[in-house]
């Protein structure tokens, strides 16, 4: 056995992982958690699921972080809720759904905490897959 190449090896994996681990673990994790989060948003048409992506993996070394957004224009209202409020004449709505009047509030559907709570599982096994991956001399 070649002591002094496996300790090379050790070495440059060490090397490695403290460059490069913690962002491609937040990649992974990023991926596994916006499909989950595309299962649990609300979906009439599938256009607030297809608006959603990984944004950017930052950092690196011990610590990294991964953004994931829904860049529909109603994305935030749908997920927190709001009041609409009609400026000009005429009442919210559509015949198919109904008039609202001039102002209708809607509750949040709150689908970015449902998914953070339902990827847990999934977030994991990717950080763990990535180390694998990378523990392999």
């Amino acid at each position: 056995m070649n002591l002094e190449g496996f300790a090379a090896e050790v070495r440059a994996l060490a090397d490695r992982a403290e460059t490069d681990l913690a962002a491609a673990c937040a990649e992974e994790a990023g991926r596994d958690f916006l499909a989950v989060l595309r299962r649990v948003t609300p979906k009439r048409t599938g256009h607030l699921a297809d608006s959603e992506s990984l944004d950017s993996v930052t950092g690196g070394g011990a610590v990294a972080s991964a953004v994931v957004g829904a860049h529909a224009v109603y994305a935030e209202f749908r997920n927190n809720g709001g009041t609409i409020t009609k400026h000009s004449p005429g009442s919210l709505g559509t015949p198919a759904v109904g008039f609202f009047g001039h102002s209708v509030t809607q509750r949040g559907s709150r689908y970015f905490e449902k998914a953070e709570g339902l990827a847990g599982t999934a977030i994991a096994a990717a950080c763990q897959a990535k180390l694998d991956e990378f523990l392999t001399l």
